[in-house]
């Protein structure tokens, strides 16, 4: 999309509506009935109470779902659509209030659990934290982190279906409905039909941002993509996790064995490709830096610290906001212990240094926030052990 003059024209189709084929008429209402068929049979065979199918179909009728992008402001602006004006946009079908937002919350409720089984998994910042303590690396070494591109609309459906099904007979359970588990997940995928612009789409590949059991559908996928790439590696990294589309790795091979790694990682699905970030000191990961501090050669522990992105303005509150003061100052603890837990600290002194930084640091606030009375940080303010 780009800009003409003050309007806003649509000369370059967003990348989701590249995976899709257009439709004269909306499909999810003979979808609807589809689904209704489905929770009819699971109430018949007691699998969910009446009050569970009433909650899974939702109100009738359903409405259609809507296509929509997110700015990705994040990314260098000269490397928007439009240079400085107009950043890409992340790709949305709201599915809230649609024939399949009940469905899609129920498949959720059985795969998530199964999406946090596999061993490089990360299920949020803290655990990363917890999991790189524990390991011991020896020079010479990499760090490098990995982006899955555009994972969600990228995913086949055969081999998305493919990869549920393996996954829910290797963790068979009993009573859980498999057979109309996947029948919803087929309609879910296949008949993913949405409205942009006055104009129906029906999306023939991959799975949209919206849907309630997304995130967990692409880390099952991922996982055996993992498992099934790995085996056809020469080299592995030394650690690896993943969060989602999200990767971070340690290697102790030189880089051309990385190369080679990154090249058999995209050449194992033509539509799932990795794009690479290597470094012999530092990489950001989720919203952590992970680098290798100055006692890293006799440790072998990495040290960390809170990443934040360029665009971020730590605009959090307005100062006029009505909240109760409670909260402003509620705002500046948990920054404080935010930072206090994401940052190795090995003396003392650099508590007291990162406290006065910070007095310093929520000071900055202005016009577009707030002024928050940080009282001087002193060492004996600061105790690392109580807010652990």
């Amino acid at each position: 999309m780009i800009y003409e003059g003050k309007s806003l024209k649509l000369t370059r189709l967003p990348k989701l509506l590249q995976t899709t084929v257009s439709l004269e008429e909306p499909l999810f209402p003979d979808t609807s009935k589809k689904i209704l068929g489905i929770f009819e049979s699971l109430l018949q065979q007691g699998l969910i109470s009446q009050k569970q199918y009433s909650y899974l179909v939702g109100s009738q009728p359903p409405r259609p779902r809507y296509f929509y992008l997110l700015p990705k402001i994040h990314k260098p602006a000269d490397k928007w659509i439009v240079p400085h004006r107009m950043p890409p946009g992340r790709p949305i079908v709201s599915d809230c209030g649609s024939e399949s937002y009940g469905a899609a919350e129920y498949l959720d409720f059985f795969f998530s659990p199964l999406s946090k089984l596999h061993p490089s998994y990360i299920r949020d910042t803290q655990h990363f934290l917890d999991n790189i303590q524990n390991i011991r690396i020896k020079e010479p070494c990499f760090l490098f982190t990995m982006d899955v591109a555009s994972l969600y609309t990228n995913i086949e459906i055969p081999l998305g279906m493919a990869a549920i099904k393996r996954c829910l007979e290797a963790h068979l359970v009993e009573g859980r409905p498999d057979k109309e588990l996947l029948e919803l997940l087929h309609l879910n995928l296949t008949l993913n039909d949405f409205e942009f612009n006055g104009s129906y789409y029906l999306q023939v590949k991959g799975t949209a941002m919206g849907k309630r059991f997304a995130p967990a559908y692409a880390n099952i996928y991922m996982t055996e993509w993992e498992q099934t790439v790995f085996q056809k590696c020469r080299k592995l990294p030394q650690h690896y996790f993943r969060y989602l589309d999200d990767i971070w790795e340690v290697g102790t091979h030189l880089e051309e064995d990385f190369q080679n790694f990154v090249e058999e990682l995209n050449s194992h699905h033509a539509s799932i490709r990795v794009e690479p970030t290597i470094s012999k000191t530092a990489v950001d990961f989720l919203d952590t830096t992970t680098f290798k501090g100055p006692d890293f050669e006799q440790t072998g522990i990495l040290a960390t610290k809170v990443f934040f992105k360029p665009t971020d303005t730590h605009a959090l509150l307005h100062k006029h906001s009505h909240h109760p003061k409670h909260v402003f100052r509620g705002i500046v603890k948990s920054q404080l212990l935010r930072l206090l837990r994401f940052i190795q600290l090995v003396f003392y002194c650099e508590v007291y240094y990162l406290g006065n930084k910070l007095s310093k640091y929520f000071k900055n606030y202005n016009k577009t926030s707030y002024h928050c009375a940080v009282e001087p940080v002193t060492p004996a303010s600061l105790s690392l052990s109580q807010h652990k």
